[in-house]
């Protein structure tokens, strides 16, 4: 008998100390947890000299009511540009250089926080012992307010980038393909005018993919044109032969995107020669074979699709302002100073010729130069000449 009852003894004992170990490993309820603290801290200076100093972030741990493993992401918000995470720790703490907190305040895909200017930025920490984002045990602390004086980013320049557009229209050869270029930095947004009509002009469908790179190696898009499947083995997506303004947005990672094709019924020029009337002149893809059967048409209408150049001459042209336009309106078009370097919607372009006059707009753009450009201007150009 006295053995059994030092069993019970020891199996009320064993269970008392199980219930204090679960009372030491469940949290309090949601509402009790105690959330953490964001420390005070000076505003921050970035000049050229101090790059390289250390910031670091401090706060009181949360109270979850045991010893949990809380992990705890620090966050700064400016404006009205949603919340930028800078990092995550394990502790109560977080550093990091002033140029990795600057470079990220003023990145566009970051806070767009302006360079070379003084802010008010607002810093919080966010504490959870859950892999949920939504769980009642996610606590925010307090919000800081800093002053951050910021510089220009000194992170690698933005660089403008080509998107490939191979397909039945020009042989499959990305290489060579029509491009769409970003429209603005790190957008991952590209825009251009492509040609979808294949060599085979007895074709019902035209289809196509993207490639980000010269080649299929990288980036390849295709399948749903409302969520590209990017690998090689996607479908080809496909639409009516026609000419297009074809705008594509990819996911950050390139994981994935979607493509809008406007049809483009005329491209043409607009100027002071018509009284900037309705009837502009048209223009024609440069290069395009006048006889597909004849030989050597295939490649002729191929090169025509890639190089991208459409041409009209003005017999009568009085000389003065003029732009490049889409389907006889001002929806998309083009303009500006610079023959070079076309601006969307710019202002009015000029020329002293007069008589028969030869007109072109070029969307392909110098790949290679542009490439090494990093004030990223417009890929689109014209040229101008006299017609003898």
């Amino acid at each position: 008998m006295k053995f059994l009852r030092y069993v019970s003894c020891a199996a009320a004992a064993l269970a008392l100390f199980a219930c204090q170990e679960v009372e030491k490993t469940c949290a309090v309820a949601p509402d009790a947890v105690v959330a953490p603290v964001l420390d005070e801290h000076s505003d921050i200076l970035v000049d050229a000299d101090n790059l390289s100093t250390e910031v670091t972030f401090t706060w009181r741990a949360a109270d979850y009511g045991y010893p949990a493993a809380v992990s705890y992401a620090l966050y700064c918000v400016y404006g009205e540009e949603d919340p930028w995470q800078v990092g995550e720790s394990a502790s109560t703490y977080y550093t990091l250089t002033k140029e990795a907190l600057n470079n990220a305040l003023v990145n566009s895909k970051g806070l767009n926080v302006p360079a070379d200017e003084t802010s008010t930025v607002f810093f919080y920490v966010v504490s959870s012992i859950s892999t949920d984002p939504q769980s009642d045990y996610t606590k925010k602390s307090n919000v800081v307010a800093l002053d951050i004086t910021t510089v220009k980013s000194t992170s690698a320049p933005w660089i403008r980038r080509p998107l490939y557009v191979p397909g039945g229209h020009q042989g499959w050869t990305p290489a060579t393909a029509p491009v769409l270029w970003e429209n603005g930095e790190n957008s991952d947004v590209y825009e251009g005018l492509v040609y979808l009509v294949p060599s085979d002009t007895e074709a019902k469908v035209c289809g196509f993919k993207f490639t980000d790179q010269p080649g299929w190696d990288g980036g390849n898009f295709g399948s749903n044109p409302d969520a590209f499947e990017n690998s090689g083995g996607s479908s080809d997506l496909t639409t009516e032969p026609g000419t297009y303004w074809v705008k594509v947005t990819l996911a950050a990672d390139h994981s994935t995107g979607s493509v809008k094709l406007t049809p483009v019924s005329a491209i043409s020029v607009i100027g002071a020669y018509n009284s900037w009337g309705d009837d502009d002149v048209e223009m024609t893809l440069a290069g395009l074979p006048e006889d597909y059967t004849a030989e050597g048409a295939e490649a002729a209408h191929i090169a025509a699709v890639n190089a991208q150049i459409w041409e009209c001459t003005i017999p009568g042209f009085t000389g003065g302002g003029f732009k490049f336009r889409f389907n006889h309106d001002w929806g998309y078009n083009w303009g500006g100073a610079n023959l070079e370097h076309l601006d969307y919607n710019g202002g009015d372009c000029s020329t002293d010729l007069m008589g028969s006059v030869r007109f072109a707009i070029d969307f392909h753009g110098d790949i290679a130069a542009l490439a090494e450009d990093a004030t990223n201007p417009s890929p689109i150009s014209a040229t101008v000449a006299k017609v003898e």
